[in-house]
């Protein structure tokens, strides 16, 4: 009786059931990586600062530092600072402040101090002078993927396109293999200057993603849900089927014969 399930209209159906259900496990999948990811990342943010020299070794990748919070002792390179033109705050243009660290063991430390607006002139730059304490997230070096001004612009002196790492320590005179292949974000600085680059969130900086993580986890719920949804919709059809199939065999033959 059940063998018209397998005819070639029935196996077709089969086949559109299970290639909807395999779709949503796998997108559900997906999400349910995309939330895992999101959910570390934030944790590794969240943990407690660390020495810079204890995360990341000078011409190294940052390896498992990447986003870690850090602390760093040193001074300032005021004549090696740069500004990262092209760079939008508050919806407002403007350019980001670079300024290296050199640290007591030697190493130098690119520093992303925040962001000015163009007008704001000098003030907002100035460099503090003397030993300082700093503590923020570690980045990545950025690429010119990052670089927001036009192809072929010629900079200013003292501007760069994106924060390289390897371009500052050469224009500063200081071998690679002493430089941080990354960044310090800056979050705060001891003694606090008088003035200083408005401060930046990792958030703004370097986003997780442009979505909640719950929001990804929901996503999963409902791709789940839909790939439910789908094997009770073929299995509604499937009984249908059966039922409209049983009435046919349990159906009294027409007679034909003549009365």
């Amino acid at each position: 009786m059940y063998r018209f399930l397998l005819t070639p209209r029935w196996m077709a159906l089969h086949a559109v059931m299970i290639i909807a259900l395999l779709v949503c496990l796998v997108l559900g999948w997906w999400q349910f990586g995309v939330y895992e990811n999101s959910r570390d990342r934030q944790d590794v943010r969240d943990e407690p600062a660390v020495a810079v020299s204890e995360l990341a070794q000078p011409g190294e990748p940052l390896g498992d530092a990447r986003e870690r919070p850090a602390v760093a002792e040193g001074r300032y390179l005021a004549e090696q600072q740069r500004l990262v033109p092209g760079r939008v705050h508050d919806n407002v243009l403007g350019s980001y402040v670079v300024t290296p660290l050199r640290l007591e063991d030697g190493m130098v430390v690119p520093v992303l101090r925040g962001w000015v607006d163009d007008a704001d002139g000098a003030a907002a730059t100035a460099v503090p002078p003397g030993p300082v304490t700093v503590e923020g997230h570690l980045l990545p070096p950025e690429t010119s993927e990052h670089a927001t001004v036009r192809r072929g612009q010629v900079l200013e002196p003292g501007q760069v396109a994106y924060i390289a790492p390897g371009r500052l320590a050469e224009r500063a005179g200081v071998p690679e293999r002493t430089a941080l292949r990354g960044y310090l974000l800056l979050g705060a600085e001891s003694p606090a200057p008088t003035a200083a680059p408005q401060p930046l969130g990792i958030d703004e900086v370097a986003p997780i993603r442009d979505v909640s993580p719950w929001q990804n986890l929901s996503y999963w719920a409902q791709w789940w849900v839909f790939g439910l949804a789908a094997v009770v919709f073929w299995a509604s059809i499937v009984r249908s089927g059966v039922r409209t199939r049983k009435r046919e065999i349990n159906a009294p033959a027409v007679s034909h014969a003549p009365s």
